[in-house]
């Protein structure tokens, strides 16, 4: 059987799809309650939706579209990859040597195509906007086009480079294409200015299908119901991006048992809801109930910067049990030169103090059902991990910032590791003389150096960075910090990295 979540098609139409849309220009309307516009399509109880809603300022795209061609190189190289990983291998997923030969043809027809000229040819503009959301289970992009006879030229055209023309369907008078791999069909269609695919089990029948594609509209939809409104205002996210995953309500689908275009679905799965007994629907609501729903978005978007983030959100008293786990680190959340960023900080000893507290809630309190077994002998273990001692060393630790301000040599399409990286590393813990000591019994140049907890950068001469092909590497320390830059003005990097204000965990 094909199976589309292992060759990964949806995820690159999605991706492609959100990239397109997100480069516009601003619209005056209200999309996150328009119900004229796509959301119009997205059922009101959609287990989970992304979309690019609104399309992005003028000076976002201006500044991006100079990259597009080599973003659109990068997807035909993702093609690439699938089309060898499908041709040489013979244990596929894909059973058919018929069914192999359309998939292969389609995606070496698509290669060519991988530009940004393709892409405006095909109808998709600054104006464009997208979504993916779920119709019960089942994935749906959307994107709207300037014109539906283009995008219709345009596919044709991928399937004349692939030499491979898909198979034709008709529902409610509207055409689209189609593959059928044993239970399953890839629908693409191009109809009132947008470009649909989706995929379902090829056992739907027409009215399902009419269902999926939109032409049967939702008796209440995802505008009517106001959520992408609440979950803006609450997180102050953008309608150039905004999405959730409804967990809880994923859950229920397979706990109380499927509707709508989900019975066939987990019927295809050979899935029995009724097969759960009472005690386990209980206990798996309950664990659906610690992470009910996660939501994403853009804060900002700007030619300088996109703020975005990504939001967990969770039963109550265990956010105010996490919520002792994050710590402040310098520089971690700021902004330096260089290539980018990145860090992290926690309390160690608050982050044990919190998994021996689930540790004993689920010993006063076991789980019974047999699903969930595994998770329950494993307290008998987390208990004996805990009993083990650590290092004081360990629980000092606090978290790490790392600048990095130029690679060399680094090609992940060969998978060739980099030849140099110029960057900077600090790691703060509550006893930097301690971690720095442990160092020393390692390295005799090390232990040589007069390093003074004042800050100032130190330059280390050692023969084994050397052989490593380090020229210049920087030392400094403070009470609760320990840094080493490897870059050549490290001896100004770090003092600016020490001296840097954490962002509020």
């Amino acid at each position: 059987m094909f199976r589309l979540s292992n060759r990964g098609y949806l995820a690159v139409f999605a991706t492609l799809a959100l990239i397109v849309a997100g480069c516009g220009k601003k619209d005056a309307a209200s999309p996150l309650t328009d119900t004229e516009g796509l959301l119009r399509y997205v059922p009101a109880d959609t287990p989970y939706f992304f979309g690019a809603l609104e399309p992005s300022p003028d000076e976002v795209i201006d500044k991006f579209e100079p990259m597009l061609e080599d973003v659109m190189e990068a997807y035909g190289d993702v093609l690439d990859a699938m089309a060898d990983s499908i041709e040489n291998d013979t244990d596929a997923d894909i059973e058919s040597e018929e069914e192999r030969e359309i998939v292969l043809a389609l995606l070496r027809g698509m290669r060519p195509l991988m530009s940004p000229d393709s892409y405006e040819d095909a109808g998709f503009t600054r104006d464009s906007v997208a979504v993916i959301y779920g119709n019960g289970m089942l994935p749906v992009v959307r994107v709207t086009v300037a014109d539906s006879k283009a995008l219709d030229a345009w596919l044709s055209e991928v399937e004349a480079e692939a030499g491979q023309e898909l198979a034709v369907g008709t529902v409610q008078g509207k055409s689209y294409r189609y593959i059928d791999a044993e239970t399953v069909r890839v629908v693409i269609a191009s109809f009132d200015n947008q470009f649909i695919f989706t995929a379902m089990p090829s056992s739907y029948s027409d009215d399902q299908l009419a269902e999926l594609l939109g032409l049967s509209l939702p008796a209440k939809n995802l505008a009517d119901t106001g959520i992408l409104q609440e979950i803006a205002d609450e997180y102050e996210y953008l309608s150039q991006f905004i999405g959730f995953v409804d967990v809880a309500g994923l859950a229920d689908t397979f706990i109380d048992g499927p509707s709508g275009l989900d019975v066939g679905l987990l019927e295809l799965m050979e899935y029995d809801s009724s097969a759960i007994d009472d005690v386990c629907k209980a206990e798996l609501r309950g664990l659906a109930a610690v992470m009910p729903r996660i939501v994403t978005g853009y804060e900002s978007i700007s030619a300088e910067r996109i703020d975005s983030s990504m939001v967990m959100e969770i039963r109550e008293d265990l956010a105010l049990g996490l919520s002792a786990i994050p710590a402040a680190v310098p520089g971690v959340g700021q902004e330096f030169d260089g290539m980018f960023s990145f860090g992290m900080g926690a309390n160690l000893l608050a982050a044990r103090e919190f998994y021996a507290a689930r540790i004993e809630a689920m010993e006063k309190e076991p789980f019974n059902c047999e699903l969930l077994a595994d998770l329950q002998d494993s307290v008998a273990a987390g208990r004996e991990a805990l009993s083990k001692p650590v290092p004081p060393i360990v629980y000092g630790f606090k978290g790490f910032l790392a600048v990095v301000n130029d690679i060399e040599g680094f090609d992940p399409a060969t998978r060739t590791p980099p030849e140099s990286v110029d960057g900077s590393l600090l790691v703060s813990m509550q006893n930097a003389a301690g971690l720095l000591a442990f160092g020393q019994m390692m390295s005799p140049e090390l232990y040589e150096m007069d390093i003074q907890p004042d800050g100032k950068p130190r330059l280390l001469e050692s023969s084994a960075l050397q052989q490593a092909g380090v020229d210049k590497a920087w030392l400094a320390m403070t009470d609760d910090v320990l840094a080493i830059s490897l870059a050549d003005d490290g001896d100004s990097q770090l003092p600016e990295m020490i001296a840097a204000d954490g962002a509020s965990p």
